[in-house]
């Protein structure tokens, strides 16, 4: 894969990276590659401190500064690297490379989903090869400034609950020269009580032909509360229209990296739950102060 490292300057001895209005260009499946510049509108203050874990990730893997070892690739915490549970899944079925298929997947990502640790937009650009991950503030207007995907709505649809939506199995069902073309499925990734208010921050969005989804399963996401039973997580969201759309293309592996991402951070959770707390330091200087005293005196 390609290096992850932002380009902008660095500003502090610790390598901060500055932060740059703009939107953050996506992974794309076999590349991965992920341009990091938090919109300037996060405030200088918080994003340097986003940008500061994200920094950690090119630190020498022998350094021992006080930051966590992170994957390049996926911007985690090596010990839940979803690259490695992506990879994991795709040997196990014999692919071993992105799942290849033929409709674009563009995933929106609001501001605070990308800051998210635990989101699952990552499984898809990691797992296909026709993915990109975009992104956006859409605050205070910054939704007009998002470009559409391609530079046309021809060949574009949303995935979006509306009485106007088409369900993915209907349209599948449907005769091809009496089908709308859809190359491109827009994806929001966001919370759901933020998703309405993304959507309509979007101009665009309104003329884009709406899909829906009838979810077949619950959803795995056992480290985040859903809304309603069936409400599914952006990556089971993805793999199950995929997967209505390409049967032949494999993509219900999405979901299984999803899995295998939740699986790896709840065994590294339980693991730090087992093991001996640490030390506090502050007590352990001022011990260390207090005896360098005492034999001086």
């Amino acid at each position: 894969a390609s290096s992850l490292r932002p380009p902008a300057s660095r500003t502090t001895a610790r390598g901060r990276w500055s932060a740059r209005k703009g939107g953050v260009s996506g992974c794309s499946g076999s590349s991965a590659e992920v341009t990091a510049e938090p919109c300037a509108r996060l405030g200088a203050r918080r994003a340097t401190k986003t940008m500061a874990i994200m920094d950690s990730s090119y630190a020498d893997d022998d350094a021992d500064d006080g930051y966590r070892q992170v994957c390049e690739r996926c911007r985690r915490a090596r010990v839940v690297c979803v690259c490695s549970a992506v990879a994991r899944v795709l040997d196990a079925d014999g692919i071993g490379a992105p799942i290849r298929h033929s409709t674009k997947i563009f995933i929106l990502q609001d501001r605070h989903e990308f800051r998210r640790a635990l989101g699952s937009a990552v499984c898809c650009a990691l797992a296909l090869e026709k993915c990109e991950v975009k992104w956006h503030d859409v605050r205070d207007g910054g939704g007009a400034e998002v470009p559409i995907p391609g530079g046309t709505l021809e060949g574009l649809g949303v995935l979006w609950p509306d009485e106007s939506a088409i369900d993915l199995d209907d349209y599948c069902a449907m005769p091809v020269e009496n089908r709308a073309p859809l190359d491109c499925l827009i994806v929001l990734d966001t919370t759901w009580s933020r998703a309405k208010a993304m959507y309509y921050a979007i101009p665009w969005l309104a003329r884009v032909p709406k899909y829906v989804i009838n979810p077949r399963r619950r959803s795995n996401y056992r480290i985040r509360k859903q809304p309603k039973e069936y409400c599914l997580s952006t990556a089971e969201c993805v793999a199950q229209a995929l997967s209505t759309l390409e049967p032949e293309s494999r993509a219900h592996l999405v979901a299984d990296c999803f899995d295998g991402m939740i699986d790896d951070q709840l065994e590294a959770e339980s693991r730090a739950l087992r093991a001996p707390r640490m030390r506090d330091r502050t007590g352990s200087k001022a011990l260390r102060r207090a005896q360098s005293d005492a034999t001086v005196h």
